[in-house]
C-alpha cells in the first residue's frame, strides 16, 4: 500500500524528503537559488513554529528531520514545496517549466531521540554517503552541521513579492525594502543532550561525525569520491547515473528506527489512528458530517455532483 494518510503529531519528530521530477539535478551550482531556499525555510519554520534539527539541499532533493509542535507539517510542506517549485525556474534558466516535484513528499516518524540523531547524521553526511566527497568540509554546497551544533543563526531577507507587485500597479514609487522581511534560520539541539554545555556538545558532535564518516568511507571500500572540482562542473538539470527511484505504490517505512520494539510501538500507534480514520472517513463520505476525526488527521474532500435530470 503506497498511500497512507498524513498524521500530524506534536511530540514525535519526522523525516521529510522531497525529490525533483526524474531526479533532475536543479539544486546544483547555484548559490543564489540555495540562499533563496534557505530563506524560505527560515521564513516558514518561524511562521509555523517548526523545530528543525537539520536541513539539506542536495542535487535533486530537499530533506530534513524536524518536530512540528503545532501539528502543522502539512501547511509547512505545502508552502515550502510550492515556493521552491516557483523559484527554481526563475534561477535556473534551463528549466523547461511544468511540474517540478516528482510526487508528494515522504515523511517517516522518528519515535526516539536516537532515531532523530541518526536522521541528523544521515542528513549532514549525505554527500559522503553518496560518494560526492570524503569530508563534508569539501562539499561546495551548503551543509548545516556547524550551524546546527553551535546553535548558530543565519539571517535571510525574503521579499513579499505579491504585495510588492500589487503596490507597483497603483503607486509610482515603491521601495522593495518596504516589502522585505528578515528571518533567522536556526536549528534545535538534538534531544537528549540538553544537559551538555555548548562547548561539550560541539566536541561530542564533531567526534560522532568523524566516527560516522570513517564508517561510511570503510563501507565505500576505497571508492574514490567525485570531488568538489567535478561537482562544480555538473550542469543543472542533468540526471545522475545512479539515483533513487520509486513510484507512489512502492513501500515506504512509516517508522524510521533500528530498534524493533520502538518500531513496533510506532506502527501500533500509527495504525490505530489509521484504521479509525478509515472508519470515520467512510461515514463522513456517506453523509454523516458530524463525525469526529482522530486527532492529527484531516477530513477528506467532499465532491458535489451537479444533477441535470428530471426533478
Amino acid at each position: 500500500m503506497g498511500y497512507h494518510p498524513r498524521i500530524e503529531c506534536k511530540d514525535i519528530a519526522s523525516f521529510q524528503t522531497s525529490r525533483s521530477r526524474c531526479s533532475e539535478l536543479w539544486f546544483v551550482n547555484n548559490q543564489e537559488l540555495e540562499e533563496k531556499i534557505l530563506g524560505y525555510a527560515a521564513k516558514y519554520s518561524n511562521c509555523y513554529g517548526v523545530k528543525l534539527y537539520a536541513f539539506a539541499i542536495e542535487g535533486n532533493h530537499i530533506q530534513f528531520p524536524a518536530l512540528f509542535p503545532n501539528a502543522n507539517r502539512a501547511h509547512f510542506m505545502r508552502d515550502l514545496n510550492s515556493v521552491v517549485a516557483r523559484i527554481v525556474p526563475r534561477h535556473q534558466k534551463a528549466h523547461p517549466g511544468g511540474k517540478f516535484w516528482a510526487r508528494r513528499y515522504s515523511a517517516e516518524y522518528l519515535p526516539d531521540p536516537q532515531d532523530v540523531e541518526k536522521s541528523f547524521f544521515y542528513t549532514v553526511l549525505q554527500p559522503v554517503q553518496d560518494g560526492l566527497v570524503d569530508d563534508i568540509a569539501e562539499y561546495p554546497g551548503y551543509n548545516c552541521f556547524e550551524d546546527a551544533i553551535w546553535g548558530r543563526a543565519r539571517s535571510f531577507k525574503v521579499v513579499r513579492w505579491k504585495q510588492y507587485n500589487d503596490a507597483r500597479r497603483w503607486r509610482k514609487k515603491v521601495r522593495i525594502e518596504d516589502f522585505t522581511d528578515t528571518y533567522e534560520l536556526r536549528y534545535e539541539r538534538l534531544p537528549g543532550y540538553e544537559h551538555l554545555s555548548n562547548t561539550d556538545y560541539v566536541k561530542l558532535m564533531r567526534a560522532k561525525l568523524r566516527e560516522r564518516t570513517k564508517h561510511i568511507l570503510e563501507q565505500r571500500k576505497g571508492k574514490k569520491a567525485l570531488g568538489a572540482k567535478k561537482l562544480r562542473m555538473i550542469k543543472p538539470g542533468t540526471v545522475p547515473r545512479n539515483t533513487k527511484t520509486s513510484t507512489i505504490n512502492d513501500h515506504r517505512p512509516r517508522i524510521l528506527s533500528n530498534d524493533n520494539e520502538r518500531r513496533a510501538q510506532g506502527k501500533a500507534w500509527y495504525f490505530s489512528i489509521y484504521f479509525e480514520y478509515k472508519r470515520v472517513s467512510a461515514l463522513y463520505r456517506a453523509g454523516q458530517l458530524n463525525v469526529s476525526f482522530p486527532e492529527g488527521t484531516y477530513k477528506p474532500p467532499l465532491f458535489t455532483v451537479g444533477y441535470s435530470g428530471p426533478m
